[in-house]
Protein backbone atom coordinates (compact mmCIF):
# COMPACT_ATOMS: atom_id res chain seq x y z
CA UNK A 1 0.00 0.00 0.00
CA UNK A 2 1.25 3.31 -1.01
CA UNK A 3 0.40 6.23 1.29
CA UNK A 4 1.31 10.02 0.93
CA UNK A 5 1.70 12.72 3.52
CA UNK A 6 0.92 16.34 1.96
CA UNK A 7 2.38 18.73 4.37
CA UNK A 8 0.42 21.86 4.53
CA UNK A 9 3.29 25.02 3.92
CA UNK A 10 2.19 28.38 4.62
CA UNK A 11 4.47 32.03 5.46
CA UNK A 12 2.97 31.95 8.87
CA UNK A 13 3.63 27.84 9.55
CA UNK A 14 6.73 26.24 11.49
CA UNK A 15 8.42 24.63 8.70
CA UNK A 16 10.72 22.61 11.35
CA UNK A 17 7.51 20.55 12.41
CA UNK A 18 7.34 19.70 8.70
CA UNK A 19 10.69 18.76 8.12
CA UNK A 20 10.53 16.56 11.34
CA UNK A 21 7.40 14.67 9.81
CA UNK A 22 9.38 13.89 6.90
CA UNK A 23 12.19 12.43 9.19
CA UNK A 24 10.05 10.59 11.20
CA UNK A 25 8.46 9.13 7.87
CA UNK A 26 12.06 8.87 6.51
CA UNK A 27 12.66 6.01 9.69
CA UNK A 28 9.79 4.28 9.36
CA UNK A 29 10.18 3.46 5.73
CA UNK A 30 13.56 2.16 7.09
CA UNK A 31 11.86 0.29 9.81
CA UNK A 32 9.48 -1.11 7.02
CA UNK A 33 11.72 -2.21 4.64
CA UNK A 34 13.66 -4.19 7.65
CA UNK A 35 10.69 -5.82 8.39
CA UNK A 36 8.94 -6.08 4.83
CA UNK A 37 12.80 -6.56 2.32
CA UNK A 38 10.85 -8.39 -0.22
CA UNK A 39 8.62 -5.67 -1.04
CA UNK A 40 9.21 -3.28 -3.45
CA UNK A 41 9.39 0.50 -2.74
CA UNK A 42 8.36 2.40 0.60
CA UNK A 43 5.03 2.46 2.67
CA UNK A 44 5.06 6.70 3.43
CA UNK A 45 5.56 9.07 0.27
CA UNK A 46 5.73 12.80 0.97
CA UNK A 47 5.13 16.27 -0.70
CA UNK A 48 5.22 19.70 0.63
CA UNK A 49 2.80 21.75 -0.27
CA UNK A 50 0.91 25.41 -1.04
CA UNK A 51 -2.32 26.14 0.07
CA UNK A 52 -3.89 25.83 -3.76
CA UNK A 53 -2.00 21.74 -3.34
CA UNK A 54 0.51 22.80 -5.32
CA UNK A 55 3.59 20.65 -4.70
CA UNK A 56 6.75 23.08 -3.74
CA UNK A 57 10.14 22.08 -4.56
CA UNK A 58 12.70 21.43 -1.72
CA UNK A 59 16.39 23.35 -2.04
CA UNK A 60 18.53 21.44 -3.25
CA UNK A 61 20.27 21.09 0.27
CA UNK A 62 17.61 19.11 1.16
CA UNK A 63 17.86 16.67 -1.59
CA UNK A 64 17.92 13.69 1.31
CA UNK A 65 14.54 14.99 2.37
CA UNK A 66 13.05 14.28 -1.02
CA UNK A 67 9.80 11.70 -0.82
CA UNK A 68 10.88 8.12 -2.24
CA UNK A 69 9.99 7.22 -6.58
CA UNK A 70 6.62 6.59 -6.91
CA UNK A 71 4.88 9.18 -4.58
CA UNK A 72 3.40 11.78 -7.85
CA UNK A 73 1.18 8.81 -8.82
CA UNK A 74 -2.92 9.53 -8.08
CA UNK A 75 -3.99 8.15 -5.06
CA UNK A 76 -7.41 7.39 -3.25
CA UNK A 77 -8.12 9.88 -0.32
CA UNK A 78 -7.94 6.90 1.59
CA UNK A 79 -4.14 6.68 1.05
CA UNK A 80 -3.46 10.65 1.60
CA UNK A 81 -3.54 12.89 4.53
CA UNK A 82 -2.75 16.22 5.03
CA UNK A 83 -0.56 17.63 8.09
CA UNK A 84 -1.15 21.08 9.10
CA UNK A 85 1.89 22.13 11.46
CA UNK A 86 1.26 25.22 14.07
CA UNK A 87 1.95 28.73 13.42
CA UNK A 88 4.54 31.20 15.01
CA UNK A 89 2.54 33.61 17.41
CA UNK A 90 2.90 36.21 19.84
CA UNK A 91 -0.52 35.92 21.79
CA UNK A 92 -4.37 35.11 20.60
CA UNK A 93 -4.76 38.98 19.01
CA UNK A 94 -1.67 37.69 16.77
CA UNK A 95 -3.20 33.88 16.37
CA UNK A 96 -6.55 35.49 15.33
CA UNK A 97 -4.95 37.90 13.13
CA UNK A 98 -2.61 35.36 11.58
CA UNK A 99 -5.87 33.01 11.15
CA UNK A 100 -7.47 36.26 9.08
CA UNK A 101 -4.97 35.78 6.64
CA UNK A 102 -4.85 32.21 6.12
CA UNK A 103 -8.27 31.81 3.93
CA UNK A 104 -6.49 30.00 1.47
CA UNK A 105 -4.99 27.10 3.99
CA UNK A 106 -8.39 27.21 5.33
CA UNK A 107 -9.79 26.18 2.35
CA UNK A 108 -7.35 23.73 1.81
CA UNK A 109 -8.00 21.60 4.84
CA UNK A 110 -11.75 21.85 4.25
CA UNK A 111 -11.10 20.35 0.95
CA UNK A 112 -9.37 17.84 2.26
CA UNK A 113 -11.72 17.04 4.61
CA UNK A 114 -14.81 16.84 2.41
CA UNK A 115 -12.44 14.34 0.15
CA UNK A 116 -12.54 11.88 3.22
CA UNK A 117 -9.02 12.72 4.07
CA UNK A 118 -7.33 12.02 7.42
CA UNK A 119 -6.13 16.00 8.15
CA UNK A 120 -3.70 15.76 10.96
CA UNK A 121 -2.68 18.97 12.85
CA UNK A 122 -0.28 19.81 15.89
CA UNK A 123 0.18 23.14 18.67
CA UNK A 124 -1.83 25.75 17.76
CA UNK A 125 -2.32 24.05 14.19
CA UNK A 126 -6.01 22.52 15.81
CA UNK A 127 -7.72 26.25 15.61
CA UNK A 128 -7.35 25.94 11.47
CA UNK A 129 -8.97 23.07 11.54
CA UNK A 130 -11.27 24.44 13.88
CA UNK A 131 -11.53 27.43 11.87
CA UNK A 132 -12.20 25.43 9.12
CA UNK A 133 -14.98 23.68 10.15
CA UNK A 134 -13.20 20.17 10.44
CA UNK A 135 -13.92 19.97 14.36
CA UNK A 136 -17.21 20.54 15.06
CA UNK A 137 -19.08 17.63 16.72
CA UNK A 138 -15.37 16.37 17.08
CA UNK A 139 -13.01 15.65 20.40
CA UNK A 140 -9.56 17.60 19.82
CA UNK A 141 -6.56 18.77 21.50
CA UNK A 142 -4.41 21.90 21.60
CA UNK A 143 -1.51 23.48 23.19
CA UNK A 144 -2.35 24.25 26.64
CA UNK A 145 -1.22 28.34 26.14
CA UNK A 146 -4.57 29.17 24.88
CA UNK A 147 -7.23 26.00 25.71
CA UNK A 148 -9.42 28.18 27.60
CA UNK A 149 -9.65 30.68 24.38
CA UNK A 150 -10.19 27.79 22.04
CA UNK A 151 -12.63 26.56 24.05
CA UNK A 152 -14.54 29.47 24.48
CA UNK A 153 -14.22 30.84 20.49
CA UNK A 154 -15.13 26.62 19.53
CA UNK A 155 -17.68 25.66 21.53
CA UNK A 156 -19.00 22.72 18.77
CA UNK A 157 -15.33 21.16 19.87
CA UNK A 158 -15.05 18.54 22.54
CA UNK A 159 -11.76 19.85 23.98
CA UNK A 160 -9.87 17.04 25.53
CA UNK A 161 -6.45 17.99 27.34
CA UNK A 162 -5.77 14.46 29.24
CA UNK A 163 -3.46 13.36 26.57
CA UNK A 164 -1.13 14.11 24.01
CA UNK A 165 -2.83 12.79 21.30
CA UNK A 166 -6.41 13.16 20.26
CA UNK A 167 -8.27 10.52 17.51
CA UNK A 168 -11.51 11.27 16.19
CA UNK A 169 -12.23 9.53 13.30
CA UNK A 170 -10.01 10.76 10.23
CA UNK A 171 -9.09 13.61 12.05
CA UNK A 172 -5.81 13.79 14.38
CA UNK A 173 -4.55 16.39 16.75
CA UNK A 174 -1.87 16.62 18.94
CA UNK A 175 -1.69 19.94 21.40
CA UNK A 176 2.58 20.41 22.00
CA UNK A 177 5.03 20.26 19.43
CA UNK A 178 6.73 17.84 21.55
CA UNK A 179 4.21 15.17 20.43
CA UNK A 180 4.15 15.32 17.02
CA UNK A 181 6.14 12.03 16.93
CA UNK A 182 3.17 10.79 19.16
CA UNK A 183 0.83 11.42 16.40
CA UNK A 184 2.78 10.33 13.56
CA UNK A 185 2.94 7.02 15.26
CA UNK A 186 -0.78 7.31 15.48
CA UNK A 187 -0.70 7.95 11.70
CA UNK A 188 0.87 4.82 11.17
CA UNK A 189 -1.58 3.21 13.55
CA UNK A 190 -4.09 3.92 11.07
CA UNK A 191 -2.61 3.21 7.75
CA UNK A 192 -0.18 0.55 8.28
CA UNK A 193 -1.86 -1.46 11.21
CA UNK A 194 -1.72 -2.05 14.97
CA UNK A 195 1.60 -4.28 14.49
CA UNK A 196 3.90 -1.72 12.55
CA UNK A 197 2.43 0.95 14.74
CA UNK A 198 3.99 -0.92 17.70
CA UNK A 199 7.61 -1.51 15.70
CA UNK A 200 7.31 2.51 15.10
CA UNK A 201 6.58 3.25 19.04
CA UNK A 202 9.14 0.84 19.97
CA UNK A 203 11.84 2.49 17.81
CA UNK A 204 10.50 6.32 17.93
CA UNK A 205 9.13 6.91 21.61
CA UNK A 206 10.60 7.25 25.28
CA UNK A 207 10.18 3.76 27.34
CA UNK A 208 11.46 4.17 30.98
CA UNK A 209 12.53 0.58 31.31
CA UNK A 210 14.16 0.85 27.86
CA UNK A 211 16.38 3.79 28.37
CA UNK A 212 16.89 2.45 31.73
CA UNK A 213 18.30 -0.39 30.01
CA UNK A 214 20.67 1.87 27.87
CA UNK A 215 22.49 3.12 30.49
CA UNK A 216 23.48 -0.17 31.85
CA UNK A 217 26.00 -0.26 29.13
CA UNK A 218 27.00 3.09 30.06
CA UNK A 219 28.51 3.04 33.54
CA UNK A 220 29.08 7.09 33.32
CA UNK A 221 25.52 7.85 33.07
CA UNK A 222 25.08 6.27 36.72
CA UNK A 223 25.15 8.73 38.80
CA UNK A 224 28.08 7.99 41.14
CA UNK A 225 26.72 9.65 44.40
CA UNK A 226 23.77 7.75 44.77
CA UNK A 227 23.94 5.09 47.84
CA UNK A 228 21.06 4.21 49.04
CA UNK A 229 19.55 0.62 49.32
CA UNK A 230 17.24 0.40 46.47
CA UNK A 231 19.79 2.05 44.12
CA UNK A 232 22.33 -0.13 45.01
CA UNK A 233 20.11 -2.90 44.81
CA UNK A 234 18.49 -2.11 41.23
CA UNK A 235 22.14 -1.38 40.62
CA UNK A 236 23.10 -4.78 41.50
CA UNK A 237 20.48 -6.03 39.74
CA UNK A 238 20.70 -4.47 36.44
CA UNK A 239 24.61 -5.63 36.17
CA UNK A 240 23.64 -9.38 36.58
CA UNK A 241 20.57 -10.18 34.73
CA UNK A 242 21.39 -13.53 34.23
CA UNK A 243 22.51 -14.25 38.09
CA UNK A 244 20.31 -16.76 39.63
CA UNK A 245 18.27 -14.93 41.71
CA UNK A 246 18.84 -14.17 45.63
CA UNK A 247 17.23 -12.11 47.90
CA UNK A 248 20.13 -12.36 50.71
CA UNK A 249 22.89 -11.67 47.95
CA UNK A 250 20.73 -8.84 46.77
CA UNK A 251 20.64 -7.73 50.35
CA UNK A 252 23.85 -8.29 51.04
CA UNK A 253 25.11 -6.23 47.57
CA UNK A 254 22.86 -3.61 49.32
CA UNK A 255 24.23 -3.20 52.56
CA UNK A 256 20.84 -4.35 54.35
CA UNK A 257 19.12 -7.39 55.58
CA UNK A 258 16.70 -8.90 53.21
CA UNK A 259 13.76 -7.26 55.13
CA UNK A 260 14.74 -4.01 55.54
CA UNK A 261 15.50 -4.50 51.35
CA UNK A 262 11.95 -5.58 51.01
CA UNK A 263 10.23 -3.00 52.72
CA UNK A 264 12.09 0.06 51.20
CA UNK A 265 12.06 -1.67 47.46
CA UNK A 266 8.34 -1.99 48.02
CA UNK A 267 8.04 1.67 48.87
CA UNK A 268 10.38 3.01 45.93
CA UNK A 269 9.82 0.74 42.90
CA UNK A 270 6.10 -0.82 44.09
CA UNK A 271 7.33 -4.15 43.46
CA UNK A 272 9.74 -6.71 45.12
CA UNK A 273 13.27 -6.91 43.67
CA UNK A 274 12.36 -10.53 42.07
CA UNK A 275 9.47 -8.63 39.94
CA UNK A 276 11.69 -6.03 39.38
CA UNK A 277 14.52 -8.38 37.89
CA UNK A 278 11.60 -10.10 35.34
CA UNK A 279 10.80 -6.57 34.19
CA UNK A 280 14.72 -6.18 33.16
CA UNK A 281 14.53 -9.63 31.54
CA UNK A 282 11.04 -9.55 29.72
CA UNK A 283 11.97 -5.96 28.13
CA UNK A 284 15.68 -8.08 27.60
CA UNK A 285 14.03 -10.72 25.42
CA UNK A 286 11.52 -8.21 23.85
CA UNK A 287 14.37 -6.31 22.40
CA UNK A 288 16.44 -9.88 21.54
CA UNK A 289 13.01 -10.58 19.44
CA UNK A 290 12.31 -7.43 17.94
CA UNK A 291 16.13 -6.62 16.36
CA UNK A 292 17.71 -10.28 16.33
CA UNK A 293 17.19 -13.50 14.72
CA UNK A 294 18.49 -15.42 17.67
CA UNK A 295 16.66 -18.43 18.05
CA UNK A 296 13.97 -19.07 21.25
CA UNK A 297 16.01 -21.17 23.26
CA UNK A 298 19.63 -18.60 22.97
CA UNK A 299 16.91 -15.56 23.87
CA UNK A 300 15.56 -17.65 27.28
CA UNK A 301 19.31 -18.34 28.02
CA UNK A 302 20.07 -14.77 27.27
CA UNK A 303 17.59 -13.28 29.61
CA UNK A 304 18.67 -15.54 32.76
CA UNK A 305 16.16 -18.46 32.31
CA UNK A 306 16.87 -22.09 32.04
CA UNK A 307 13.49 -23.38 32.43
CA UNK A 308 11.53 -22.78 28.88
CA UNK A 309 8.03 -22.79 30.28
CA UNK A 310 8.76 -20.73 33.01
CA UNK A 311 10.21 -17.87 30.73
CA UNK A 312 6.78 -18.87 28.43
CA UNK A 313 4.63 -18.47 31.30
CA UNK A 314 6.29 -15.15 32.29
CA UNK A 315 6.94 -13.77 29.01
CA UNK A 316 3.26 -14.06 28.68
CA UNK A 317 2.08 -12.82 31.87
CA UNK A 318 3.90 -9.30 31.01
CA UNK A 319 3.24 -9.02 27.48
CA UNK A 320 0.07 -11.40 26.85
CA UNK A 321 1.86 -13.01 24.30
CA UNK A 322 4.05 -15.56 23.86
CA UNK A 323 7.89 -15.35 22.86
CA UNK A 324 6.93 -17.05 19.32
CA UNK A 325 3.76 -14.71 18.65
CA UNK A 326 5.46 -11.48 20.01
CA UNK A 327 8.39 -11.92 17.39
CA UNK A 328 6.28 -12.79 14.72
CA UNK A 329 4.17 -9.36 15.42
CA UNK A 330 6.50 -7.04 16.32
CA UNK A 331 10.17 -8.10 14.98
CA UNK A 332 11.92 -5.78 12.46
CA UNK A 333 13.44 -8.22 10.71
CA UNK A 334 12.25 -11.51 8.95
CA UNK A 335 13.99 -14.76 7.24
CA UNK A 336 17.91 -14.27 7.56
CA UNK A 337 18.17 -15.08 3.84
CA UNK A 338 17.31 -11.49 3.69
CA UNK A 339 20.45 -10.44 5.94
CA UNK A 340 24.11 -11.81 4.79
CA UNK A 341 26.15 -8.66 5.66
CA UNK A 342 28.97 -10.85 6.17
CA UNK A 343 30.27 -14.81 6.33
CA UNK A 344 31.07 -14.71 10.26
CA UNK A 345 29.91 -17.38 12.03
CA UNK A 346 26.11 -17.85 13.51
CA UNK A 347 27.68 -16.84 16.76
CA UNK A 348 29.72 -14.17 15.55
CA UNK A 349 26.57 -12.49 14.13
CA UNK A 350 24.70 -13.04 16.88
CA UNK A 351 27.11 -11.65 19.55
CA UNK A 352 27.50 -8.82 16.83
CA UNK A 353 24.04 -8.03 17.13
CA UNK A 354 23.38 -8.17 20.85
CA UNK A 355 26.07 -5.81 21.39
CA UNK A 356 24.46 -3.54 19.46
CA UNK A 357 21.37 -3.56 22.10
CA UNK A 358 20.33 -1.57 25.36
CA UNK A 359 20.27 -4.70 26.87
CA UNK A 360 23.24 -4.39 29.39
CA UNK A 361 27.05 -5.36 29.43
CA UNK A 362 26.98 -9.05 30.11
CA UNK A 363 25.67 -11.72 27.50
CA UNK A 364 26.43 -14.89 29.58
CA UNK A 365 28.20 -15.46 33.06
CA UNK A 366 30.86 -17.03 31.90
CA UNK A 367 31.87 -13.94 30.08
Amino acid sequence: MNVRIDLLHSPHGMAGTLFGVIDILRTFNNLWQMRNPDKRGAFFHWRLIDAAGHELPLPDWLSGMQSPAGGRKALRPSQTALFVPGVQMKSVPDLKHVLDQCTEELNCIARYHSQGRVVAASFNGPVMLARAGVLDGRRATVTWMIANWFASSFPAVQLAMEGPVVVDGLVFTAGAPAAVCDLMVELIRHFAGEEMAQIATNGLLYHPMRFEHSSLNFPGISVKTRDSVVFRAKHWIQQHIQTPYSLERVAQEAAASPRTLLRHFKEVEGMTPLDYLHRLRVERAKQLLEVTLVDLTEVMEYCGYQDASAFRRLFRRATGVTPSEYRRRYTMRISSRWWRADESGPKDRVDDLIKGLSIGPQLRSDQ
